[in-house]
């Protein structure tokens, strides 16, 4: 919403105080903050909370090493606070997004998801230069209100605060032109389910949730053929089939794993029927499981998955494993050092990590699409290396497609910030995004990062909309990537390593002064 460039506005009195800020303080604030703002990763199990108090701990230490780094640049080096608060905060936002896997959540940027004309600048320097818009536009409207400064000043300040604003809001005008509808476009569903997640869930709950979305594929089906409008593809999403996909490997077979033949052949008839009920919808189908690979293991090791079903042959015409796995979610760390009944093994079911991205055909060939899963989507720089991969091995994807399934969170806060993500990366793309999801919203987003069509919060449904599949020209952010970003930590560093030096300075000649670095 806009009020958030009134965030910085308050923050650039503290970093412009000249009274001492206690970094304690600081900390506390962001903790509090982060609480609030994840508590959903409690929800799957109370053992949880101890991941969200860890991670909101962890999390926090940013905001203090953002108003530090500040501080220091504004008072020791006299640069203008317009300049330090945006270099600063993307700076700080690089490491959030990169280090321990990165988490996004939350970004200051994200609370513009419904405003598509301020949000286009993401396709020149990514979400991180909306908040770096955010952040020199509430900083310059901050001086402005400062007493301490010449009115010559303070008018300068405002003056570039909203001609920042009127070029962002002139370049996202250009850049939201409506696409004109095709011969390209693909007709697709995407499928929402609302049925909660209970980690260790039995049989009867995965059995319930499949069958929900069985039921709306065959609507979705049904629908189309009665309006005479096709579809192209239907998604289901992640892991809500309850049938493994197997696989074997080096010669080895489920026997090797006291897996007897009667288990087998279960799960592969249950496929079977699964792949036929493809073939009689007659439409291609994009569905989230799990595959399991047999090969030199103690267990067979699973793979968060999604397939893409043929519905002339039933049969699985690509597949995509997950690459960027969730902390204690698909694995834990060092897990190899810890006791086989170490308790959080019992609540992590761990998974094998994906080795690339996969470029899914439809239309028999015509048009590609890659996927993504679950939280995936938060990570700028993963979406973007997929797409760019897949273009420089000649099967660039026309449009993205997330599978998620955020039925965890109990339909929280987690779900509207989960779609946010979504639209950033498709602005930054320049892609169609579909996501599909149980729990969470279902929806279609443009290139612009407009929804175009969206299920009802809690609710069950089909959404189905037409979508361009045409590829448009590389962004400034696919062709640079994240290089801005790198500047402004380099620059923090630099900024840090300047500040060491004048303090060893100052100390070598017996005339050091403390300089403020709180």
């Amino acid at each position: 919403m806009p009020l958030i460039f009134l965030v910085p506005v308050f923050w650039v009195f503290v970093i412009e105080s000249p009274k001492p800020v206690r970094s304690r303080t600081i900390y506390f604030s962001a903790f509090i903050f982060w609480i609030a703002s994840i508590w959903w990763i409690a929800c799957p199990h109370p053992l949880t909370t101890l991941g969200l108090l860890a991670l909101a701990g962890y999390l926090s230490i940013y905001w203090t090493f953002f108003f530090a780094v500040s501080r220091t640049a504004v008072h020791s080096f006299r640069i203008p606070v317009v300049l330090a608060v945006p270099v600063c905060w993307i700076g700080c936002e690089y490491g959030r997004n990169h280090l321990l896997g990165g988490f996004s959540f939350c970004s200051l940027e994200h609370t513009l998801y419904c405003q598509p004309i301020l949000i286009q600048i993401a396709d020149i320097g990514g979400g991180y230069f909306v908040g770096g818009m955010i952040m020199l536009a509430g900083s310059g409207i901050g001086t402005v209100f400062n007493r301490k400064f010449s009115a010559k000043y303070r008018i300068a300040n405002g003056i570039l605060a909203g001609l920042v604003l009127a070029a962002t809001v002139g370049y996202g005008f250009s850049r939201t032109a409506e696409f004109r509808l095709n011969k390209s476009n693909l007709r697709i569903a995407a499928l929402q389910g609302n049925i909660p997640v209970r980690l260790n869930g039995d049989s009867e709950q995965s059995e319930k949730t499949f069958q929900q979305f069985i039921e709306l594929a065959a609507n979705a089906v049904r629908n189309a053929n009665a309006e005479g409008k096709p579809l192209d593809l239907i998604i289901f999403p992640e892991t809500v089939c309850p049938i493994p996909l197997l696989k074997y490997g080096n010669n080895f077979n489920p026997s090797d794993f006291n897996w007897t033949p009667e288990m087998v052949e279960y799960w592969e008839e249950q496929l079977d029927q699964f792949q036929y009920f493809v073939q009689q919808l007659g439409v291609p189908v994009l569905v989230g499981l799990s595959t399991l690979v047999f090969e030199e293991t103690p267990e067979p090791k699973r793979f968060n998955s999604a397939i893409l079903i043929d519905p002339k042959t039933g049969v699985t015409a690509s597949r995509y494993d997950k690459i960027q796995l969730v902390m204690f979610g698909e694995y834990i760390p060092f897990s190899n050092y810890l006791p086989k009944n170490f308790f959080l093994k019992t609540l992590c079911q761990e998974a094998g990590r994906g080795t690339e991205p996969v470029a899914m055909p439809l239309r028999n060939g015509l048009v590609s699409f890659s996927v993504n899963i679950c939280f995936e989507s938060t990570i700028p720089h993963f979406v973007r290396d997929q797409v760019l991969t897949l273009k420089k091995l000649g099967k660039e994807p026309a449009i993205l497609i997330n599978i998620s399934n955020d039925g965890w969170f109990g339909f929280s806060q987690q779900i509207d910030q989960h779609l946010a993500t979504h639209l950033f990366r498709a602005v930054e793309n320049r892609r169609p995004y579909i996501t599909a999801t149980n729990g969470g919203f279902s929806a279609i987003i443009d290139r612009s990062g407009r929804i175009k069509k969206i299920g009802q919060r809690g609710e069950a449904g089909i959404v189905v909309d037409s979508v361009p599949a045409e590829r448009g020209a590389a962004t400034v952010y696919q062709q640079i990537g994240d290089l801005p970003a790198i500047a402004c930590t380099l620059g923090i560093f630099a900024l840090i390593l300047a500040s060491l030096v004048i303090k060893f300075r100052l100390l070598r000649f017996g005339s050091f002064n403390k300089m403020e670095f709180q």
